[in-house]
């Protein structure tokens, strides 16, 4: 029984060192092989097993530790540049997920060599930890765990390995479930609850993570997906106001209401278009934003054009600034207190000047600014320029002067067109064909990527004033594409419809575009407020509308639902068609970047300084860790001394029975501590380990327990006396026995 007992251990360890270091290396996508950490980690694990229950138990896992701290010293350069390496990995998946730029730690070209080794002394260190917790699952050593299993799950999904997940978490509740109320071995009810909580826990994380991002996965999973991450959203950051957040399934009839949801202040009055969510990709009836796997491989791209002071929020501006700089005749500065609109969006104009404090150097993407925090950002401010939009041809003909200050900007520039053009151009097979049937086909001007922009204008409000209704009460639209059957089926809709539709439209040309929500500020307001003055922006403010990508310009709002063509101070211009003035494309495209200017703009400097001060960086890092384990360390030893105190007093209780209960527990548990090998029979049963003159008394003792535990029969003071004396007795006779070490263990290990 005793080697089956070590051999279920031994298993359970394994299975759980196993899928702990697979997590993490497929978590991270580590390019080490999988095998060496888990063998050591075993290996390590085996022999502390095969060590248990004898005088030399510690020893293993000394020699062990021993032999990882010796590894560290002598290949202290491998060790921390594969260190870095990790680092690095962790960094790089956090990125993916969140598409932020995070600085590396500059790992060297070996760094695989390195983490190779790291991970092999992560591997020994989590087969020491298994071994220790499969003897030992408490509840205080299971729930840790299982906040961190959860949280790979949520934080890292769809990254994380279900599979390796599961196998780490079944294991974690089985191990529990077996030790269930207080060493009961695989009763039914701790099954039953872990088993409930495990099939929860397998929904879930197939849910969140159950399938990598370039699977596929089955309908029902996308919408669970989808349903929950809205549910979490609204949760953080209030609704939308109305506003379906690209997802057009949701759309049906227009509600309208006033309530405020944003309050504006200016000291410079001006309308502007305040841009919030923004669709960048549409399948299945739905805008959403690229996904951070996609954003993190342009990265370096994003690094570059912020530490060069270029962002695509703000585009508008620097153009202007270097072409036209007295088209900036002012600083407008804008105060936003968001009372109603979701706190998620930093709501924004098209004239951000690039000073602006809510630009944000480490986020990989150019779409609107994302709010800060849990719940978001709810006030903030930013400098603006006065309404330019209406300036753009004047801006586009300054762009075309070669100058120093324009070149400069459009070599910049070059590099982000680059990603735009990749990117902003696809539309689904069947909405190009149908696109094609009725727009027909285009040529393209020589040596340009895309239609005449005019051109494209005319044609797509042509059609959309045309064969098109602006119509607020219509119905949703299901069992079809959102698109197509607005085109080609009702024909009518509002601003959503309209925005989504020319967003296409302009793509079918070969000319970047996007879907936008937000919230205007028209010229009426801008006419109506001073200086100073807060306006209240009402949900009748929230608008969808279409903005494309004018080289070297950036992304500029285009107005297609009729209904607000004279609310904004350019849209007006296009109420006649006929009226529209031609303009040439710009030059500068994405055919114009060299490769070369997308390198890593990591400094060598940089490179020096680390591996100059990795040790020092190293060693703080370890004063840290060491500092959080201390910390840890003295919280777990109050938290059992206080757990031991109440034990003790459960000694006195009211109910005698419940006490002899108490108190013969925590006797087998001194007496286990002291030596007394651990057996499955009835405690009568161990008499043989007592000493001489105390195994009558303890014989005795075991038959009260017995009887106070299972009989039901009141117990009374005289008794439990009885069974207290015992126990006094024990314990005095163990710790004036015991060595230093050993009290030490009695005390601060066993907590008795």
């Amino acid at each position: 029984m005793r080697f089956n007992a070590r051999f279920r251990g031994l298993l359970a360890a394994s299975l759980l060192t196993a899928a702990l270091m697979g997590l993490m290396i497929s978590l991270f996508s580590l390019p080490v092989f999988f095998l060496w950490p888990v063998l050591l980690g075993v290996l390590a694990a085996a022999t502390v097993c095969l060590m248990d229950g004898t005088r030399l138990s510690w020893l293993p896992a000394a020699a062990w530790m021993t032999a990882c701290l010796l590894t560290v010293l002598v290949l202290l350069g491998t060790v921390t540049n594969g260190l870095a390496q990790l680092l690095d990995d962790v960094l790089k998946a956090w990125q993916q997920l969140h598409a932020r730029n995070y600085t590396s730690f500059l790992a060297q070209e070996d760094g695989n060599t390195g983490l190779t080794v790291v991970l092999c002394i992560l591997g020994v260190l989590c087969g020491l930890w298994s071994i220790h917790y499969v003897r030992q699952p408490s509840g205080l050593r299971f729930w840790p765990l299982t906040v961190v299993l959860a949280a790979a799950a949520v934080l890292f999904a769809p990254m994380v390995s279900v599979w390796w997940l599961l196998l780490a978490a079944l294991t974690v509740l089985l191990l529990y479930a077996a030790h269930f109320g207080g060493g009961k071995q695989y009763s039914s009810a701790a099954l039953r609850t872990w088993g409930r909580l495990a099939a929860v826990l397998l929904v879930c994380v197939t849910v969140l993570g159950g399938w990598n991002q370039d699977a596929a996965r089955p309908a029902v999973v996308d919408t669970a997906t989808n349903w929950a991450a809205e549910q979490v959203d609204t949760l953080r950051y209030g609704s939308s106001a109305g506003l379906p957040e690209g997802d057009m399934t949701k759309v049906g009839p227009r509600q309208i209401s006033g309530d405020t949801v944003l309050e504006v202040t200016m000291t410079q009055p001006t309308s502007y278009y305040l841009r919030g969510f923004v669709g960048e990709a549409y399948a299945n009836s739905r805008w959403s934003t690229l996904d951070s796997k996609t954003l993190s491989e342009a990265a370096d791209t994003f690094y570059w054009l912020h530490q060069d002071g270029f962002y695509a929020q703000s585009q508008l501006t620097t153009a202007a600034q270097a072409g036209v700089p007295d088209a900036l005749r002012y600083d407008n500065t804008v105060t936003v207190q968001n009372v109603g609109a979701s706190g998620k969006y930093l709501y924004a104009p098209y004239e951000l000047l690039a000073d602006s404090d809510v630009l944000d150097a480490a986020q990989i993407g150019d779409r609107t600014l994302l709010a800060s925090g849990l719940r978001g950002q709810r006030t903030y401010s930013f400098h603006a320029s006065d309404n330019i939009i209406t300036q753009y041809q004047r801006l586009a003909a300054a762009l075309l002067e070669e100058t120093e200050q324009t070149n400069a900007f459009l070599n910049t520039e070059a590099a982000y067109n680059r990603f735009v053009y990749d990117h902003y151009t696809e539309i689904p097979d069947d909405v190009r064909g149908f696109l094609e049937e009725k727009l027909g086909g285009y040529q393209k001007d020589e040596g340009q990527v895309h239609f005449d922009y005019q051109r494209a204008k005319q044609n797509i409000l042509f059609y959309l004033t045309t064969y098109i209704t602006y119509e607020e009460n219509v119905l949703p639209i299901t069992g079809g594409d959102f698109t197509l059957t607005f085109l080609d089926g009702t024909q009518s809709g509002y601003d959503v419809h309209y925005a989504t539709a020319a967003a296409l439209m302009f793509r079918y040309y070969g000319i970047p575009a996007r879907y936008v929500e937000g919230y205007l500020v028209t010229k009426d307001d801008a006419a109506q407020m001073k200086s100073g003055q807060t306006l209240n922006v009402g949900g009748n403010r929230a608008h969808a509308w279409v903005e494309y990508y004018q080289d070297g310009l950036g992304w500029l709002p285009f107005e297609t639902t009729p209904t607000y063509f004279s609310a904004m101070e350019k849209a007006e211009q296009y109420q006649n068609i006929s009226g529209l003035v031609g303009q040439a494309p710009l030059d500068y495209t994405a055919d114009n970047l060299d490769d070369a200017e997308l390198e890593n703009p990591v400094t060598e400097a940089l490179r020096e300084f680390w591996l100059k001060h990795r040790l020092i960086i190293l060693l703080t890092l370890a004063v840290l860790l060491a500092a959080g384990m201390v910390g840890l360390l003295i919280g777990w030893l109050i938290f059992e001394r206080r757990r031991t105190k109440k034990r003790k007093e459960g000694f006195f209780g009211a109910d005698a029975a419940a006490s002899i209960d108490a108190i013969f527990r925590y006797m087998m548990d001194v007496l286990r501590a002291r030596g007394m090998a651990a057996k499955n029979c009835p405690p009568a049963d161990y008499v043989s380990y007592m000493d001489e003159d105390l195994r009558e008394e303890y014989l005795a003792a075991a038959r009260l327990w017995q009887e106070a535990r299972f009989s039901g029969k009141p117990m009374e003071e005289l008794q439990r006396r009885q069974v207290l004396r015992l126990k006094d007795e024990i314990w005095e006779r163990t710790w004036h026995s015991a060595s230093l070490k050993e009290r030490l263990r009695l005390k601060y290990v066993e907590f008795l």
